[in-house]
């Protein structure tokens, strides 16, 4: 299937935008991927500690845990030394906005009076696994508690048996934000730039396909009409004898001209189907005059004249052409205006018929006749020039000149 000019400029236009919003999805899809991967770490200290229980979930702090003692009891150790064990209960409390996942907790153990971190023992626990390692205890969740959603808040602790009753205060939580593909602004404008773009492929997919099929429809009733002119000029050739193939002739030198002048190619279309029609008048001529091998009488010359008039006649009603009968009826009309049938003067004369009046001229000079021979080149050219402006339009006239001259006729 070859494409056309508009085809392959709005192919590249498509191919254009689906690159662009290709490359912003693959964009987003790398971004998200790069946010789930980067780790955070988050310090609660005693200065991120709230005032009271209410103020838990209005910490400044995106990720805020939370621990206090709820029993205690006295206990000896393996010296005998009193000891105080006691059950610790923490939470942790998600204000980040998005879901934490993959998480870990270090706790860090109290200070005491010398300086250092208290030692303690870890009796029981729950929610997950405690590492301890002297001066801090390694939390890691279960399963079932390894995603916090953004809001929400998750509960662990343990026994713990120490020389005192201790106050946890100080934590660090390590983990990865949760996010999701359709949080970012880029992948909407990417998703509906997708949408938009296949809607208007599909759109265009139509609309070309049927812009196709009526240019296939359009050219084959082309095909038809040019046929049938074809066939019809050939019937007015077969008609007069000396003009053997003219018409078909005078449709290409009248298309190279309109070509040369700069026309569309629907108007050289046109102007070649005018001059495949331009004597269809002469179907209307007797015979007997139209081929007399002798001189014309005066009142024969007036009858053959008369082709124009019925050439525009038979065209008038042909009105999937428009304008197509100013080629039969005024392609005689002169420049100086002596011509026929109505005289018409300079720019009077229909521009489609002043080509094929340059046209029915050179090629009347440039065939062989029966009664003569073609006219050498340099009479030719003596003949247009010297008619310009007065039979011929001087600036069309002047394209056949220098095409004849070029060889591109």
């Amino acid at each position: 299937m070859k494409l056309d000019k508009a085809e392959k400029r709005a192919i590249a236009i498509f191919a254009s935008l689906f690159v662009v919003f290709l490359g912003l999805t693959v964009a987003c899809i790398i971004r998200w991927r790069v946010d789930n991967t980067q780790e955070f770490t988050t310090k609660i200290t005693v200065e991120d500690r709230p005032a009271n229980k209410e103020e838990k979930n209005n910490t400044k702090v995106t990720e805020f845990v939370a621990m206090e003692k709820t029993k205690s009891w006295p206990s000896e150790d393996t010296n005998g030394k009193t000891i105080i064990g006691a059950e610790y209960d923490g939470t942790v409390y998600n204000n980040s906005g998005k879901s934490i996942v993959n998480w870990s907790m270090t706790i860090y153990m109290p200070i005491g009076k010398d300086g250092r971190p208290v030692e303690g023992t870890i009796d029981s626990s729950w929610n997950g696994d405690y590492t301890n390692n002297g001066d801090s205890i390694t939390f890691l969740p279960a399963d079932y508690l390894e995603r916090i959603p953004k809001d929400e808040n998750k509960t662990f602790g343990y026994v713990l048996y120490a020389p005192n009753g201790l106050d946890f205060t100080d934590f660090e939580i390590r983990g990865y934000y949760e996010t999701y593909l359709f949080e970012y602004p880029e992948f909407w404008i990417s998703a509906g730039g997708l949408v938009i773009w296949l809607i208007w492929l599909l759109a265009w997919l139509f609309n070309n396909f049927r812009t196709r099929k009526l240019r296939r429809q359009k050219e084959h009733d082309e095909k038809i009409i040019e046929e049938t002119m074809q066939v019809f000029a050939g019937f007015i050739d077969a008609k007069d004898e000396y003009t053997k193939g003219h018409s078909t002739r005078v449709s290409f030198y009248s298309q190279k001209i309109a070509k040369r002048m700069g026309f569309s190619d629907e108007e050289i279309k046109m102007v070649g189907y005018m001059g495949l029609m331009h004597d269809c008048g002469k179907i209307a001529i007797p015979d007997g005059i139209l081929n007399k091998k002798g001189p014309l009488t005066e009142e024969e010359r007036e009858i053959i004249k008369q082709h124009t008039v019925k050439g525009g006649q038979m065209l008038e009603n042909f009105t999937s052409l428009p304008g197509i009968r100013d080629g039969a009826l005024y392609h005689h009309e002169r420049y100086d205006g002596k011509g026929y049938p109505q005289g018409l003067i300079g720019k009077e004369i229909p521009l489609y018929a002043r080509i094929i009046n340059v046209a029915d001229a050179f090629d009347a000079m440039n065939s062989d006749r029966v009664y003569r021979n073609r006219l050498p080149k340099a009479k030719i050219l003596f003949e247009l020039r010297t008619n310009a402006g007065t039979q011929f339009d001087p600036e069309i006239v002047e394209y056949m000149i220098a095409m004849y001259q070029e060889g591109k006729i």
